[in-house]
């Protein structure tokens, strides 16, 4: 009996049918989209570009990006992949401001893994304070209680700084300050709110150099890592200040001004930005000294200057006094003609909690009605804040932020 016989073409076609089954797997397992990783922060109303790539039979197909809208995603974006490279790209908008913003891509029944962003506030630098300068506040522990602080009503009522305490010379306390400032910090600047930290100076009692400039230094390493900590320099972070008041009458003027030059030197090499002075009158005048070099040093550095008054009256001089026959504070940032040279001015320390957005509890009696931020309690009263002013315009606050804006004696008269 002779055998069948098989043609060529029809063994081909058995070859290829064959393989065409045991590669089916195959190319189904390679079915997939991919996404690019998006930015860790986002600002609101900034626009997003995403990428990525389809593979097998999802070359050539739509891509939708998606958002996460409460429980339900959303497509904010539809594209087409190349058919060839399986590539795409998208660009879509974050609108609104969130803690955390979900996004994927979509293509088929394929879904790339969700990526998590946060979407704060954009800047909100706008002259809202008294004289129409820039508003800010600032913070310590004397302003948390057990509620949160909303500093999106803070943003809303127009600051657009604020100053946190960072760190203290004091262990005890800056071990107080650290939960708040860490809290605190990103949420003012989800908020659209630009953040600065200040050091409380502790100035030991001695009379021995080398035990004054190993404080300061000590210190100013201390501030330097706190900020690490914190996150550095960043585009909505103030430089570092130092808060030097209420030192012991006993530490003589030199030691006082070599501590704080010494601070002021090793915080500026260590973080490579120009700290900031903050303090009041007259301390600048009787505890630091008023030698030409002791001046021309610290004229290196922006002034943030603590005088109580109303911003909004031409009346009143920062660095000047009221007193007949002494008009002017004798400090390093005075120039010839009585008026100063000077960056912040903390105008009071009355503002209005409930105004921006800080809880508060009476020490007597209930809460008045037509407030949301009053919890009865034996606490800190209503007006109980710090505010301030910024001596500048958003430009000049924007320069300060990214290190442009430096002081120097040579812009003294």
């Amino acid at each position: 009996m002779k055998k069948a016989l098989i043609s060529k073409s029809a063994l081909a076609l058995i070859i290829a049918l064959v393989l065409s089954l045991v590669n089916l797997p195959a190319q189904a397992a390679t079915k997939s989209v991919s996404m690019t990783p998006i930015p860790e922060t986002l600002v609101a109303g900034q626009q997003v570009t995403v990428s990525g790539t389809t593979t097998g039979s999802l070359k050539g197909t739509k891509v939708k990006v998606q958002i996460k809208v409460g429980k339900k995603w959303k497509t904010v974006k539809t594209v087409k992949s190349k058919k060839k490279s399986g590539k795409w790209s998208a660009t879509f908008r974050a609108t609104s401001s969130t803690p955390a913003l979900s996004v994927r891509a979509l293509a088929g029944s394929k879904k790339t893994k969700i990526q998590a962003t946060a979407v704060i506030a954009p800047l909100n630098i706008v002259a809202r304070g008294p004289g129409s300068r820039i508003l800010g506040v600032d913070l310590s522990r004397w302003q948390s209680s057990a509620q949160p602080v909303d500093f999106n009503k803070m943003a809303a009522a127009g600051v657009a700084f604020a100053f946190i305490k960072g760190s203290d010379g004091l262990l005890t306390e800056d071990a107080l300050a650290v939960p708040h400032v860490i809290k605190w910090a990103p949420e003012a600047k989800a908020a659209g709110i630009l953040v600065g930290y200040y050091h409380f100076a502790r100035i030991p009692v001695t009379v021995v150099p080398e035990e004054i400039v190993a404080s300061a230094q000590a210190q100013a390493a201390q501030a330097a890592a706190r900020l690490a900590e914190l996150g550095g320099y960043d585009d909505r972070t103030l430089p570092y200040v130092l808060d030097i008041e209420g030192v012991n009458s006993t530490i003589t003027d030199e030691m006082v001004t070599l501590w704080t030059t010494t601070w002021l030197d090793e915080m500026q090499l260590a973080t490579s930005r120009a700290p900031v002075v903050y303090s009041y009158r007259s301390f600048l005048q009787d505890r630091l000294l008023q030698s030409a070099v002791t001046k021309d040093k610290l004229r290196n550095y922006h002034l943030w200057l603590a005088q109580p008054g109303n911003p909004a009256k031409a009346s009143v001089k920062v660095g000047q006094g009221l007193k007949k026959g002494k008009p002017c504070y004798e400090t390093a940032w005075k120039q010839s003609d009585c008026s100063y040279v000077w960056t912040f001015w903390q105008y009071t320390s009355k503002g209005d909690r409930e105004k921006y957005g800080i809880p508060w509890s009476p020490s007597v009696g209930s809460c008045p009605t037509g407030v949301s931020l009053c919890f009865p309690g034996k606490g800190t009263g209503r007006n109980h804040l710090d505010l301030n002013v910024f001596n500048g315009t958003a430009a000049d606050l924007t320069a300060l932020v990214n290190g442009s804006w430096i002081r120097s004696p040579l812009e003294y008269r």
